[in-house]
């Protein structure tokens, strides 16, 4: 990720290290949605993958830093 723009506007793909469990998966759609800019946000459990589109540009930090305070790891 190091190579990636910090904002982005479109649909961008985060893949998880371990599949988070029902209830994180919830609060991280929750608090990802509520980001200024987000328009869709899933968890795809089953692909370890969390999908976020944004009409607006989001920093990717803001996004990182949802799933760090929920204890879920990016894959590198």
């Amino acid at each position: 990720m190091r190579n990636t723009p910090r904002a982005f506007v479109g649909t961008v793909m985060f893949r998880l290290e371990d599949p988070p469990d029902v209830g994180v998966c919830e609060a991280v759609e929750r608090q990802v949605g509520d980001l200024p800019g987000v328009s869709f946000c899933d968890v795809d459990e089953a692909a370890g993958v969390l999908i976020v589109t944004a009409r607006e540009p989001v920093e990717r930090a803001e996004v990182l830093a949802v799933l760090d305070r929920l204890d879920c790891r990016v894959a590198q």
